[in-house]
C-alpha cells in the first residue's frame, strides 16, 4: 500500500439518487448487503466484515438522504474510484458534497455529520484496500455547482438540474444567487421513468427492465417505430412539457432568461423538447458538473479562509 499523503487532497462527490458522480467517475446507485462474498460480482464495497454490492439498481427515492447508511455506503465506493483514478489508495480527503437548492441549508448540518460519521475509513472496493482520513467535509448546493464556473453570467439567468429525484431551480442574476428563487421539485426522471414502464408492463404483460428504457431516455428513439418507442416518445414528450410548464411558474421567460440545463433530464429535453433550439439555452452535458463544481466551491473556501 501507498504511503499516506501528507497533504489534504478535495474530492467532490455528488450523490445522486440515479448515480454517483466524482470528478472522473460515475456509476449506478443501489445497494445491496450480504453477510458473505459474493460469489458472482466483484463490484461490491467490504466494510466492517459486512459486503455491499453496488450499482445493480437505482436507490428509490428519500427525501432525507441521512435516513439509511445507503448513501454512506455509495460514498466510501466514490472515494475509491476517485483515487484509483488519481493513483492512491490512501490519503487524507476533505470531501465536497452537495444537497437539492432548497434544502442545502436546512439539512446541509446532518448531512456534514452523517458523512463524517467515520474519520478514519479502512475499507475495500473491488478487492483493492483503500484508508482514507476525512479531515472535513463541506456542502454546497447543488445545480449552482453545476454552473459556478461558467462566468459572470451576466443579466437574468436560470439553473434548472433536472436528475433522478428532483428538480432544482435557482434564477441568478447579474452573477447573484437570488435566495428567494431556491426551488427543489420532486420531479425527477423516476417520474418519467415510472410512467413509461408502467405503459410497457400494460401493453407487454411482464416487467419492462429499467435498462431497456435508459437507452431511450439518454439518446433519443433515433428512428425506431416500434412499440416500446412510440411509448417512451409520448410520455416523454408529456414529461418534458410539464418541466417546462414548472419552469414557467418558476420564473423562466423563453425570450428574457438564459437557461442552463444540467443533470440527466437535460437529455430528456434535449431529444423530447425543442428547448434546445433556443438561443439562450445552455446544456451543461457533463455528468461530473456538480462533482467538478463541488471541488472548485471548496477550493475557493479554503483560498478565502487562508487569507
Amino acid at each position: 500500500m501507498q504511503k499516506q499523503q501528507h497533504s489534504k487532497i478535495i474530492i467532490g462527490l455528488d450523490h445522486g439518487y440515479g448515480n454517483i458522480k466524482t470528478a472522473h467517475r460515475v456509476f449506478k446507485t443501489g445497494v445491496e448487503c450480504f453477510e458473505e462474498e459474493p460469489i458472482v460480482s466483484m463490484n461490491y464495497v467490504k466494510y466492517k466484515g459486512k459486503y455491499y454490492v453496488i450499482g445493480e439498481n437505482h436507490l428509490i427515492y428519500q427525501g432525507n438522504k441521512t435516513d439509511s447508511q445507503d448513501f454512506f455506503i455509495l460514498t466510501l465506493a466514490g472515494l475509491a474510484e476517485e483515487l484509483k483514478f488519481r493513483g492512491l489508495h490512501e490519503a487524507k480527503v476533505v470531501l465536497a458534497a452537495g444537497l437539492p437548492l432548497a434544502w442545502a441549508k436546512s439539512q446541509s448540518a446532518d448531512f456534514r455529520k452523517y458523512l463524517m460519521q467515520e474519520q478514519e475509513l479502512s475499507f475495500s472496493f473491488r478487492r483493492e484496500d483503500y484508508r482514507v482520513h476525512l479531515c472535513g467535509v463541506e456542502v454546497f448546493p447543488q445545480g449552482f455547482a453545476a454552473v459556478c464556473s461558467a462566468g459572470t453570467m451576466k443579466g437574468f439567468n436560470m439553473i434548472a438540474d433536472i436528475g433522478n429525484g428532483t428538480m432544482n431551480v435557482m434564477q441568478i442574476i447579474d452573477g447573484k444567487p437570488i435566495e428567494k428563487s431556491l426551488v427543489t421539485d420532486k420531479f425527477g426522471v423516476s417520474i418519467c421513468m415510472k410512467e413509461i414502464r408502467k405503459e410497457l408492463s400494460k401493453a407487454s404483460g411482464e416487467e419492462i427492465p429499467e435498462m431497456l428504457v435508459e437507452p431511450l431516455l439518454r439518446d433519443g428513439v433515433q428512428g425506431r417505430t416500434d412499440g416500446m418507442a412510440a411509448t417512451v416518445q409520448r410520455i416523454a414528450a408529456q414529461y418534458t412539457d410539464n418541466i417546462l410548464k414548472r419552469l414557467a411558474d418558476y420564473g423562466y421567460k423563453e425570450n428574457l432568461v438564459h437557461l442552463y440545463v444540467a443533470g440527466g433530464g437535460g437529455c430528456l429535453l434535449r431529444n423530447y423538447s425543442d428547448i434546445a433550439s433556443k438561443g439562450n439555452v445552455t446544456f451543461i452535458e457533463d455528468i461530473c458538473a456538480n462533482a467538478k463544481g463541488y471541488e472548485y466551491l471548496a477550493v475557493q473556501k479554503q483560498r478565502r479562509q487562508a487569507v
